[in-house]
């Protein structure tokens, strides 16, 4: 592919090279550390101006046991509570403004509990929304009925 032949390599006494090259690309393998440091992955080094510390334990001092951290993950409900959201909604908009907003709080919260998989804190808010989307929806109903009679009073429709 247009690429030169690789120069010849001649050996020093300074490296370890291996016997076996698996790579076929003409290359030979580079050891891993430089000339005159220790082989071996956890070799310590010293640093100016600090002593090196003893890897033994002290007298009389046990090991410390370190258990692998265990991420629990909650799965959602097999059969979720009602969340009434678009009843939230629909009460929030066209119904009674402070219960609709209610109302989307809990059913928000019955979503998360759903999701989270905790079916108690599910079936209470559940159950608050779905109180306050009907208690928003008949105050909405009152209301609307009420000024109603009263604008085709004022208007003089009923003589």
């Amino acid at each position: 592919m247009g690429q030169s032949v690789p120069p010849p390599y001649y050996p020093s006494a300074e490296y370890e090279i291996p016997r076996v090259n698996p790579i076929s690309s003409g290359y030979p393998n580079q050891p891993y550390r430089a000339p005159g440091v220790p082989q071996g992955p956890y070799a310590q080094q010293s640093y100016p101006g600090m002593a090196m510390y003893p890897q033994a334990a002290y007298v009389g001092q046990t090991g410390v046991t370190v258990q692998p951290t265990v991420f629990m993950t909650p799965t959602p409900q097999a059969t979720p509570m009602p969340d009434y959201m678009c009843y939230s909604i629909f009460t929030l908009l066209c119904c009674c403004l402070p219960l609709g907003i209610a109302a989307t709080i809990c059913s928000c919260n019955t979503r998360d509990a759903n999701l989270s998989g905790q079916r108690e804190l599910a079936m209470s808010s559940s159950r608050a929304a779905l109180i306050l989307n009907n208690v928003a929806l008949c105050f909405g109903i009152l209301i609307i009925t009420a000024a109603t009679i009263v604008i085709l009073y004022v208007y003089e429709v009923f003589d």
